[in-house]
């Protein structure tokens, strides 16, 4: 079984949040969006190794007054693997009270932590639900939590150089255990390696995997189809079997970073047995932190094979690329409530795939962190809008803005996933008989939201006969170098575009904007800045 869904209220920073999971799921967010409060409430509810965890006066979540909510309670739901796989497991049959029939055929268990306040103090209560949320009544809720928590024990792992050194390690071996401490400290260091060190610290990692995890995470996996290349089009998981690593020339970097993560496994444990059969669940922190990419690459390879479920943060690009589309989860805080988005709700055709995974995960990965996206046409756009709006006072990237070339991508897919990940958007495009398409396009996909809101429509053919007449005819004429007054503005525009490039003379225009200030700006540009900044500092 696995964990499938996590409800909280009310404990530390988060005041709602309900979160739906995969056998591999990863969270964006935002400093001080939930994504800590929740690693905490999966630690201290499942990964300490007792059972019944007693909440504290600092579990309550805190109002941005500092007053405290009076009741709290946190909502762990498991769900077999295949439907009535429970009703005929030895293993999970030690849970029978406790499994719920569905209507999908799937069983679950559902498990709830709840305490609450009042002047008596705090008072805390574990138990079991049925599907409609009522308690069951049991016997010795507590022993069936202990059970719960031996079969899906949550292990957190963090960059080993930051964590305590003094928590309990397991005694696997005496001698392992002192090398693969040894081998941390000198990757923390940069020191060089002998060959001997590293075949040593590949050895431990080996026989940990062997002694704790189960062969599940060195099985080969089944040929990728078209269909699995575009939802998941970048993949770390093409290394060997275990056996089959070498510490030679620049795998030794390889056994560097499995050195560093077993050690890191081995202080998670904290001397906690793992029954036979158990499937952890992995809380991965930032898993980018002090890692150059290419290190991060190998190391997430041998992560990805740990059997067990994963839950993992990051703020990393490549690394989300290495997710199937559907294992993002967004975090965003909206009206102080946490909300948690991913794709579902809008029906993606497989060139839709296609086109995100190449445009969005592959080429700009980082722009599924941003708050609001601004879809332009092209390259000119870009150089010269990011530098209006600094002159307009606004800084794009700190106000969590992108702005994303869709042209070649077609502007459907894209506001199709930013929909579907809470993304604001807003497109921008010329006047022309392609920039009347696309916003009819746009249109047609508006659902009741005002047009002013997304789309902006230049006045013009294009963004340099906008400028042009909007008081910049002189910068045209001066890189053109035609001053007389029967040459058409397209000639004039046409010359200077051929001496300087279309990048070239946006830039040519910024310097000419910029001694004047704001006012310079077109006035439809400065309304979508303002429209834009004001929209995405609402996720705050």
């Amino acid at each position: 079984m696995y964990l499938e869904h996590v409800n909280i209220r009310n404990f530390l920073g988060i005041n709602q949040l309900s979160l739906p999971l995969d056998q591999s799921t990863v969270l964006m967010g935002e400093n001080a969006w939930g994504k800590t409060s929740l690693f905490r409430a999966l630690w201290r509810l499942m990964g300490r190794g007792a059972c019944c965890y007693e909440f504290a006066e600092e579990d309550f979540y805190r109002t941005e007054s500092g007053n405290a909510a009076d009741e709290l309670a946190i909502t762990l739901s498991y769900r077999e693997h295949r439907p009535g796989v429970s009703q005929h497991s030895n293993r999970l049959a030690r849970l029978e009270q406790v499994w719920v029939p569905h209507k999908d055929s799937f069983h679950r268990v559902h498990y709830r932590a709840r305490a609450w306040r009042d002047k008596r103090g705090i008072h805390c209560r574990h138990e079991f639900l049925d599907g409609s949320g009522n308690v069951l009544e049991l016997p010795n809720p507590s022993r069936l939590v202990h059970r719960l928590i031996e079969m899906n024990p949550v292990f957190r792992l963090r960059d080993s150089r930051g964590a305590p050194q003094d928590l309990p390690i397991v005694n696997l071996n005496g001698d392992y255990q002192q090398l693969l401490s040894r081998l941390s400290e000198q990757l923390a260091e940069e020191k060089e390696l002998s060959r001997k060190e590293i075949q040593a610290g590949l050895d431990a990692v080996r026989q940990l995997f062997e002694h704790y995890f189960t062969p599940q995470g060195a099985t080969s996996r089944a040929p990728r189809r078209a269909k699995d290349i575009a939802i998941h089009p970048v993949t770390l998981s093409q290394l060997g079997k275990f056996n089959d690593w070498q510490p030679l020339g620049e795998e030794s970097g390889l056994s560097l970073a499995l050195a560093a993560v077993a050690r890191t496994i081995l202080q998670a444990r904290g001397g906690r047995p793992i029954e036979t059969g158990a499937r952890p669940l992995l809380l991965i922190e930032d898993p980018e932190s002090r890692l150059h990419p290419t290190m991060l690459a190998a190391t997430w390879g041998i992560l990805e094979r740990f059997p067990g479920q994963k839950l993992v943060t990051t703020n990393s690009g490549d690394l989300l690329s290495a997710f199937p589309l559907n294992h993002l989860r967004r975090l965003v805080r909206l009206n102080g409530e946490t909300r948690c988005l991913f794709i579902g709700n809008e029906r993606y055709s497989a060139e839709d795939m296609r086109r995100i995974a190449f445009h969005v995960r592959i080429n700009r990965p980082m722009s599924l962190f941003a708050r609001y996206w601004l879809l332009v046409e092209g390259e000119t756009e870009i150089w010269l809008l990011s530098e209006l709006a600094r002159i307009c006072g606004y800084v794009l990237p700190a106000e969590g803005i992108r702005i994303i070339e869709f042209a070649q991508c077609g502007h459907s897919p894209l506001i199709k996933v930013a929909r579907d990940f809470g993304i604001g958007w807003h497109l921008l495009t010329d006047g022309d008989e392609a920039g009347q398409k696309y916003a009819q396009g746009v249109r047609g996909m508006l659902r009741g939201e005002r047009e002013t809101d997304h789309l902006t429509v230049l006045p013009r053919t294009d963004i340099e006969h906008y400028m042009y007449f909007n008081g910049l005819e002189q910068v045209f004429r001066q890189e053109a170098r035609i001053f007389d007054k029967h040459t058409p503005p397209s000639r004039i525009i046409e010359r200077a575009l051929s001496r300087r490039s279309k990048p070239g003379m946006a830039l040519a225009l910024v310097e000419a904007i910029e001694p004047h200030g704001p006012e310079r700006v077109p006035v439809e540009l400065r309304r979508m800045f303002a429209r834009m900044v004001a929209l995405a500092r609402r996720q705050r």
